[in-house]
C-alpha cells in the first residue's frame, strides 16, 4: 500500500500541470458553469428576500434592506468548491483508478458512519453531519467518488457484459452504497446513484437483449412494490397522488401549486429580483432557495430567464457529450459519462418536478440551488472532467508533435 502511494506521488509530480497543460483547459465549459453558479447566487438572494412595498431603486438599497446571509454563504461555498475543483483537476486522473477499491470502501464506511452519527433531520433523515455550524451531506460527495469507482470497474473490462451473473455482480457493487443511502432514508440521492450506474452500464456496450431482460425484471419487481405502497400509509405514494392530481391535495400539494403559479406570474421577462407581492418574498413556496429554486428563476426573470438557464444546461450537456466522443481513454470517457449522467438526472428531475411533469423527490438544481454539499460535488465532477480533457488533449498534441510529418 505504501509503495503504491510512493509510486503514485512520484507519478503526480512527474505529470504535474504546466502552462501547456493549462492552455488545454476547457474554458468555455468552465465559464458557462461559473456564470450559472453566479446566477444561482442572485436567485438565492431573490428567494430569501423579505416582503417589500416598492421595488428598490438601486442595487445598494436592495442589498442594505435585504438579508444576504444565504447568498453570502453560497458565495463562500463557491470559492471552496473552486479550490477543491482545482486540486481534483491537477492530479492526473489515472491515479484515481489505482485507488478505486480503496475509494469504494471509503464510500461505504462514510455512509454507514452517517447513518449512525447523523442527527435525525426533516422527515427523520439521517443524512447530514455537523461541521461547525454547517451541515455536510456525505451522500452528495459519494456521488463523485462512485463515478470514479464505476468508471474504473467498467474501464477494466476487456469485453462487454453478456451474462446475467456479471450483471448481478455489478448490481451488487452499486447496490451496497445505494442501500446505505435508502436507509437514511434519502430516496432522491439513491435514484441519482442508480441513474448514473444505468447510463454507464448502457454505454458499456452491454448486450441489448440482456438490458431488455433486466428492464422486464425491474418492471415485474415494481408492480408488487407499487401495490404495497398504495395499500399502506406511505408519504412517497402520497407524493405520487399529489403529482397526478394536485388539486385533490390542496394542503399537501401547496408547494407544487404555488411554484407553478409563481412561474406563470413571471411572464415573459419576470417581476425582478426583489418585487412587491412576489411569491418568493411572501414565503408561499417552501424550499424555494433549494429544491424549488427554478420557480424563483422564472418568477424573477420570466420565460427569458428560465429558457436562458435551460440553454446553458443544454450547452453543458452537449459539451460533455462532445468530450466523451473525443476521449480515447476508456476510464476517462466513463468518468465524463458518469458526471454527465449526474448532471442530467438533477437537471431533468428538478425542473420537471417544479413544473409538474415528475413527482417531487427533493433533488437540487445543479449550480443554482443553495447548498454547499451539492455545489462541491458538482464542481468535483467538473474537476474530473477538466482533468480528463486536459490530459487527453495533451496526449494528442504530443502525438502530433512526434509524428515525422510534423517534425519535417
Amino acid at each position: 500500500m505504501f509503495k503504491r502511494l510512493r509510486r503514485s506521488a512520484a507519478y503526480v509530480w512527474e505529470n504535474r500541470p504546466n502552462r501547456s497543460t493549462l492552455k488545454l483547459f476547457d474554458w468555455p465549459l468552465f465559464i458557462v458553469i461559473l456564470l450559472v453558479s453566479l446566477f444561482g447566487i442572485v436567485c438565492i438572494f431573490s428567494a430569501t428576500s423579505y416582503e417589500v412595498t416598492s421595488t428598490p431603486e438601486t442595487i445598494m438599497e436592495m442589498v442594505n434592506t435585504q438579508s444576504t446571509y444565504y447568498p453570502g454563504q453560497q458565495g463562500i461555498f463557491l470559492l471552496v468548491a473552486l479550490f477543491i475543483m482545482t486540486i481534483v483537476a491537477m492530479i492526473p486522473y489515472p491515479i484515481y483508478s489505482r485507488f478505486a477499491t480503496l475509494l469504494y470502501v471509503f464510500v461505504n464506511v462514510l455512509l454507514i458512519a452517517t447513518k449512525l452519527l447523523a442527527a435525525a433531520g426533516r422527515g427523520g433523515m439521517n443524512a447530514f453531519l455537523a461541521i461547525g455550524n454547517q451541515g455536510f451531506q456525505p451522500s452528495e460527495l459519494c456521488k463523485a467518488i462512485i463515478i470514479i469507482c464505476l468508471a474504473a470497474t467498467f474501464a477494466k473490462r476487456t469485453d462487454p457484459i453478456r451474462k446475467l451473473g456479471e450483471v448481478l455482480q455489478m448490481a451488487a457493487y452499486i447496490g451496497v452504497p445505494t442501500f446505505l443511502v435508502l436507509i437514511q432514508p434519502d430516496f432522491g440521492t439513491a435514484l441519482v446513484y442508480l441513474f448514473v450506474f444505468s447510463i454507464m452500464f448502457f454505454v458499456s456496450k452491454t448486450n441489448l437483449r440482456l438490458i431488455f431482460i433486466i428492464i422486464v425484471g425491474l418492471v415485474l419487481i415494481a408492480i408488487p412494490l407499487l401495490y404495497y405502497m398504495s395499500t399502506t400509509e406511505n408519504f412517497r405514494m402520497t407524493r405520487m397522488y399529489m403529482w397526478l392530481d394536485p388539486a385533490s391535495y390542496p394542503d399537501e400539494a401547496r408547494q407544487i401549486i404555488n411554484a407553478q403559479i409563481a412561474i406563470g406570474r413571471g411572464g415573459l421577462t419576470g417581476r425582478g429580483i426583489v418585487s412587491p407581492g412576489s411569491y418568493a418574498s411572501l414565503g408561499y413556496i417552501s424550499d424555494d432557495h433549494t429544491d424549488f429554486i427554478f420557480a424563483v428563476v422564472c418568477e424573477s426573470f420570466g420565460l427569458v430567464g428560465g429558457c436562458s438557464l435551460i440553454a446553458a444546461y443544454v450547452f453543458i450537456v452537449a459539451r460533455l457529450i462532445y468530450r466523451i466522443t473525443h476521449t480515447e481513454s476508456a476510464f476517462g470517457a466513463f468518468i465524463i459519462t458518469g458526471v454527465l449522467a449526474m448532471y442530467l438526472m438533477h437537471i431533468i428531475e428538478n425542473i420537471c418536478m417544479v413544473i409538474g411533469l415528475l413527482p417531487v423527490t427533493g433533488i437540487p438544481l445543479p449550480f443554482v440551488s443553495y447548498g454547499g454539499s451539492n455545489l462541491l460535488t458538482n464542481f468535483i465532477g467538473l474537476g474530473l472532467v477538466e482533468n480528463v480533457i486536459m490530459r487527453e488533449r495533451l496526449k494528442k498534441v504530443e502525438k502530433k508533435v512526434n509524428t515525422p510529418a510534423y517534425q519535417l
